[in-house]
Protein backbone atom coordinates (compact mmCIF):
# COMPACT_ATOMS: atom_id res chain seq x y z
CA UNK A 1 0.00 0.00 0.00
CA UNK A 2 1.72 3.22 -1.34
CA UNK A 3 -0.93 5.63 -3.00
CA UNK A 4 0.56 8.98 -3.25
CA UNK A 5 -2.35 10.51 -1.05
CA UNK A 6 -1.02 8.18 1.61
CA UNK A 7 1.11 11.22 2.27
CA UNK A 8 -2.08 13.58 3.13
CA UNK A 9 -1.99 11.20 6.75
CA UNK A 10 1.75 11.29 7.52
CA UNK A 11 2.86 12.86 10.29
CA UNK A 12 -0.05 14.30 11.02
CA UNK A 13 -1.15 15.06 14.95
CA UNK A 14 -4.96 14.46 15.61
CA UNK A 15 -7.33 14.52 18.89
CA UNK A 16 -10.36 12.50 19.05
CA UNK A 17 -12.50 15.27 20.31
CA UNK A 18 -11.49 17.72 17.74
CA UNK A 19 -12.73 16.10 13.61
CA UNK A 20 -11.46 19.17 12.10
CA UNK A 21 -7.76 17.58 12.90
CA UNK A 22 -8.66 14.03 11.47
CA UNK A 23 -12.04 14.41 9.11
CA UNK A 24 -10.12 16.23 6.31
CA UNK A 25 -7.00 13.91 5.87
CA UNK A 26 -8.98 10.90 6.50
CA UNK A 27 -11.51 11.60 3.86
CA UNK A 28 -8.96 12.61 1.28
CA UNK A 29 -7.34 9.37 2.02
CA UNK A 30 -10.91 7.27 1.46
CA UNK A 31 -12.06 8.86 -1.23
CA UNK A 32 -10.00 7.07 -3.78
CA UNK A 33 -11.04 4.11 -2.34
CA UNK A 34 -14.99 4.46 -2.63
CA UNK A 35 -17.22 3.97 -5.18
CA UNK A 36 -18.10 7.22 -7.42
CA UNK A 37 -21.71 7.76 -5.87
CA UNK A 38 -20.50 7.55 -2.03
CA UNK A 39 -21.31 10.81 -1.16
CA UNK A 40 -24.78 10.67 -2.51
CA UNK A 41 -25.35 7.14 -0.61
CA UNK A 42 -24.07 8.29 3.00
CA UNK A 43 -26.38 11.57 2.82
CA UNK A 44 -29.85 10.51 2.12
CA UNK A 45 -30.81 14.02 3.12
CA UNK A 46 -32.05 13.20 6.24
CA UNK A 47 -30.23 12.31 9.81
CA UNK A 48 -29.68 8.34 10.70
CA UNK A 49 -31.28 7.72 13.74
CA UNK A 50 -28.19 5.08 14.50
CA UNK A 51 -26.65 5.32 18.03
CA UNK A 52 -23.41 6.71 17.83
CA UNK A 53 -21.62 3.61 19.13
CA UNK A 54 -23.36 1.22 16.53
CA UNK A 55 -21.32 -0.66 14.34
CA UNK A 56 -24.47 -0.03 11.86
CA UNK A 57 -22.33 2.60 10.80
CA UNK A 58 -19.27 0.27 9.33
CA UNK A 59 -21.97 -1.68 7.28
CA UNK A 60 -22.70 1.64 5.94
CA UNK A 61 -19.19 2.22 4.86
CA UNK A 62 -19.30 -1.32 3.43
CA UNK A 63 -21.61 -0.56 0.89
CA UNK A 64 -19.25 2.61 -0.51
CA UNK A 65 -16.27 1.23 -0.46
CA UNK A 66 -14.79 -0.33 -3.91
CA UNK A 67 -12.76 -2.84 -2.91
CA UNK A 68 -12.67 -5.46 0.17
CA UNK A 69 -13.66 -3.02 3.46
CA UNK A 70 -11.69 -5.22 5.45
CA UNK A 71 -8.53 -4.53 3.73
CA UNK A 72 -9.40 -1.13 3.85
CA UNK A 73 -9.78 -1.09 7.90
CA UNK A 74 -6.37 -2.96 7.06
CA UNK A 75 -4.74 -0.74 5.41
CA UNK A 76 -6.22 2.42 7.96
CA UNK A 77 -4.34 0.62 10.82
CA UNK A 78 -1.12 1.04 8.44
CA UNK A 79 -1.73 4.19 7.48
CA UNK A 80 -2.31 4.96 11.14
CA UNK A 81 1.13 3.67 12.39
CA UNK A 82 2.86 7.31 10.82
CA UNK A 83 0.54 9.56 12.72
CA UNK A 84 0.28 10.69 16.55
CA UNK A 85 -2.54 10.90 18.52
CA UNK A 86 -3.33 12.86 21.71
CA UNK A 87 -4.15 10.13 24.82
CA UNK A 88 -4.89 10.62 27.89
CA UNK A 89 -3.50 8.98 31.04
CA UNK A 90 -4.81 9.57 34.88
CA UNK A 91 -2.50 9.54 38.14
CA UNK A 92 -1.91 11.33 40.94
CA UNK A 93 1.04 12.89 41.90
CA UNK A 94 2.63 15.83 44.08
CA UNK A 95 5.00 16.91 41.07
CA UNK A 96 3.68 16.37 37.85
CA UNK A 97 7.24 17.23 36.56
CA UNK A 98 8.58 14.36 37.15
CA UNK A 99 6.59 12.96 33.99
CA UNK A 100 7.91 15.59 31.80
CA UNK A 101 11.44 14.43 33.14
CA UNK A 102 11.41 11.14 32.88
CA UNK A 103 8.53 10.32 30.98
CA UNK A 104 5.50 7.41 31.72
CA UNK A 105 7.19 4.44 32.51
CA UNK A 106 5.42 0.71 32.37
CA UNK A 107 3.89 -1.09 35.66
CA UNK A 108 6.96 -2.19 37.53
CA UNK A 109 6.11 -4.19 40.35
CA UNK A 110 9.63 -4.04 41.87
CA UNK A 111 10.05 -0.68 42.23
CA UNK A 112 6.45 -0.51 42.70
CA UNK A 113 6.92 -2.27 45.94
CA UNK A 114 10.06 -0.12 46.68
CA UNK A 115 7.95 3.44 46.82
CA UNK A 116 5.00 1.88 48.27
CA UNK A 117 7.44 0.64 51.40
CA UNK A 118 8.67 4.25 51.35
CA UNK A 119 5.49 5.85 50.97
CA UNK A 120 4.76 3.95 54.51
CA UNK A 121 7.25 4.26 56.25
CA UNK A 122 7.34 8.49 55.76
CA UNK A 123 3.38 8.74 56.56
CA UNK A 124 2.53 8.89 60.06
CA UNK A 125 -1.28 8.06 59.20
CA UNK A 126 0.02 4.78 57.53
CA UNK A 127 1.48 3.40 60.51
CA UNK A 128 -0.62 0.87 61.23
CA UNK A 129 0.32 -0.63 57.54
CA UNK A 130 3.64 -0.83 58.33
CA UNK A 131 6.17 -4.23 59.11
CA UNK A 132 4.92 -7.29 58.68
CA UNK A 133 1.21 -6.17 57.75
CA UNK A 134 2.05 -4.42 54.42
CA UNK A 135 4.51 -7.54 53.30
CA UNK A 136 1.32 -9.98 53.87
CA UNK A 137 -1.11 -7.00 52.21
CA UNK A 138 1.20 -7.28 49.06
CA UNK A 139 1.48 -11.09 48.77
CA UNK A 140 -2.32 -11.00 48.46
CA UNK A 141 -2.40 -8.60 45.72
CA UNK A 142 -0.55 -11.35 43.65
CA UNK A 143 -2.25 -9.97 40.61
CA UNK A 144 0.20 -9.27 38.16
CA UNK A 145 -2.04 -8.06 34.53
CA UNK A 146 -0.57 -5.01 34.58
CA UNK A 147 3.42 -5.48 35.08
CA UNK A 148 5.50 -4.70 32.31
CA UNK A 149 2.43 -2.77 30.56
CA UNK A 150 0.87 0.91 30.76
CA UNK A 151 -2.66 2.61 30.06
CA UNK A 152 -3.59 5.14 27.71
CA UNK A 153 -7.13 6.48 26.54
CA UNK A 154 -7.88 8.29 23.58
CA UNK A 155 -10.76 10.67 25.15
CA UNK A 156 -10.42 12.40 28.40
CA UNK A 157 -14.23 13.00 29.00
CA UNK A 158 -14.95 9.05 29.14
CA UNK A 159 -12.14 8.41 31.11
CA UNK A 160 -13.05 11.48 33.83
CA UNK A 161 -16.78 10.72 33.92
CA UNK A 162 -16.53 6.10 34.45
CA UNK A 163 -12.50 5.65 36.02
CA UNK A 164 -11.96 8.81 37.75
CA UNK A 165 -10.37 6.23 40.29
CA UNK A 166 -7.02 6.58 38.99
CA UNK A 167 -6.53 10.40 39.61
CA UNK A 168 -8.80 9.99 43.12
CA UNK A 169 -6.17 7.58 44.36
CA UNK A 170 -3.57 7.01 41.98
CA UNK A 171 -2.03 3.35 41.16
CA UNK A 172 -5.09 0.62 41.48
CA UNK A 173 -2.41 -1.37 42.62
CA UNK A 174 -1.06 0.44 45.54
CA UNK A 175 -4.84 1.26 46.22
CA UNK A 176 -5.96 -2.77 46.29
CA UNK A 177 -2.52 -3.19 48.82
CA UNK A 178 -3.63 -0.13 51.36
CA UNK A 179 -7.24 -1.15 51.75
CA UNK A 180 -9.91 0.87 53.03
CA UNK A 181 -7.10 2.65 55.41
CA UNK A 182 -5.15 4.07 52.87
CA UNK A 183 -7.46 4.84 50.06
CA UNK A 184 -8.31 7.96 52.27
CA UNK A 185 -5.06 8.39 52.73
CA UNK A 186 -4.14 8.29 49.10
CA UNK A 187 -7.21 10.58 48.05
CA UNK A 188 -6.08 13.56 50.13
CA UNK A 189 -2.26 13.35 49.13
CA UNK A 190 -0.80 15.04 45.77
CA UNK A 191 -2.99 16.15 43.57
CA UNK A 192 -5.44 14.89 40.86
CA UNK A 193 -3.37 14.60 37.77
CA UNK A 194 -4.53 13.96 33.95
CA UNK A 195 -1.44 13.81 31.37
CA UNK A 196 -1.53 14.57 28.02
CA UNK A 197 0.14 12.81 26.13
CA UNK A 198 1.04 12.50 22.09
CA UNK A 199 1.06 9.08 21.32
CA UNK A 200 3.15 8.14 18.13
CA UNK A 201 0.61 5.39 16.69
CA UNK A 202 3.66 3.06 15.36
CA UNK A 203 3.73 2.65 19.74
CA UNK A 204 1.28 0.79 19.48
CA UNK A 205 0.33 -3.22 18.77
CA UNK A 206 -0.92 -3.68 15.49
CA UNK A 207 -4.14 -5.47 16.87
CA UNK A 208 -5.05 -2.35 19.23
CA UNK A 209 -3.97 -0.07 15.73
CA UNK A 210 -6.61 -1.96 13.77
CA UNK A 211 -9.46 -1.64 16.67
CA UNK A 212 -8.73 1.98 16.69
CA UNK A 213 -8.61 2.37 12.78
CA UNK A 214 -12.06 0.43 13.07
CA UNK A 215 -13.65 3.36 15.52
CA UNK A 216 -12.36 5.94 13.64
CA UNK A 217 -13.56 4.61 10.75
CA UNK A 218 -16.93 4.24 12.15
CA UNK A 219 -16.77 8.08 13.46
CA UNK A 220 -16.12 9.42 10.31
CA UNK A 221 -19.08 7.95 8.80
CA UNK A 222 -21.61 9.02 12.16
CA UNK A 223 -19.86 12.33 11.11
CA UNK A 224 -20.11 12.48 7.55
CA UNK A 225 -23.61 11.34 7.35
CA UNK A 226 -25.17 13.35 9.56
CA UNK A 227 -22.97 16.42 9.31
CA UNK A 228 -22.23 16.92 12.32
CA UNK A 229 -19.57 18.17 14.52
CA UNK A 230 -19.90 16.74 17.47
CA UNK A 231 -17.82 13.45 18.52
CA UNK A 232 -18.95 10.64 20.07
CA UNK A 233 -17.52 10.00 23.97
CA UNK A 234 -15.88 6.31 23.40
CA UNK A 235 -14.16 4.12 25.78
CA UNK A 236 -11.07 3.11 24.07
CA UNK A 237 -7.61 2.10 25.74
CA UNK A 238 -4.01 1.33 24.70
CA UNK A 239 -2.09 -0.44 26.35
CA UNK A 240 1.62 -0.50 25.81
CA UNK A 241 4.51 -2.49 27.06
CA UNK A 242 7.46 0.02 26.61
CA UNK A 243 7.73 3.35 28.45
CA UNK A 244 6.57 6.63 26.90
CA UNK A 245 9.50 8.78 26.79
CA UNK A 246 9.29 12.80 28.36
CA UNK A 247 9.24 14.09 24.68
CA UNK A 248 5.51 12.81 24.66
CA UNK A 249 4.63 14.44 27.31
CA UNK A 250 2.92 17.90 26.46
CA UNK A 251 0.62 19.00 29.00
CA UNK A 252 -1.32 18.27 32.47
CA UNK A 253 -3.99 19.29 34.33
CA UNK A 254 -5.58 19.32 37.71
CA UNK A 255 -9.26 18.36 37.51
CA UNK A 256 -11.07 19.08 40.77
CA UNK A 257 -14.58 17.71 40.49
CA UNK A 258 -14.81 14.31 39.96
CA UNK A 259 -17.08 11.20 40.53
CA UNK A 260 -15.81 8.24 42.47
CA UNK A 261 -16.71 5.05 41.45
CA UNK A 262 -15.57 3.24 43.97
CA UNK A 263 -17.59 5.22 45.95
CA UNK A 264 -20.75 4.62 43.54
CA UNK A 265 -20.11 7.77 41.94
CA UNK A 266 -20.16 10.11 44.92
CA UNK A 267 -18.66 13.45 43.88
CA UNK A 268 -15.56 14.11 44.66
CA UNK A 269 -14.27 17.75 45.21
CA UNK A 270 -9.98 17.99 45.75
CA UNK A 271 -9.05 20.94 47.56
CA UNK A 272 -5.90 20.66 45.56
CA UNK A 273 -5.48 22.04 42.04
CA UNK A 274 -1.77 22.82 41.52
CA UNK A 275 1.29 20.77 42.17
CA UNK A 276 4.60 21.77 42.56
CA UNK A 277 5.58 21.77 38.50
CA UNK A 278 1.99 24.00 38.07
CA UNK A 279 4.15 26.39 40.68
CA UNK A 280 7.53 25.70 39.43
CA UNK A 281 6.10 27.32 35.92
CA UNK A 282 4.24 29.83 37.41
CA UNK A 283 7.61 31.42 39.59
Amino acid sequence: MSQPEDAICNGITFAWKRPSSWVGPLTTWLRPRFRDDWSELLRPGSERDICCDDDAWLDLLDTVVAGDPESLLHDLADVLSRTTLRTFHGTRTHDAGSFFEAGLKVHDRVEMTKGLTMLVEENDELTALRGDRLSKAIEQIDNRTDDGRLHVVADDAFFLDHAAHYLIYGSEWIMAVLGPEGRRFLRSNGAPTLLEIDLPLRMVHPGSRYEFARVLAREWVRLTCNETDWTSPIDFAFCLAVDIPPSCIVGHAHPTELSDPLEGGRPYRSAVSTCLHCLRDHS
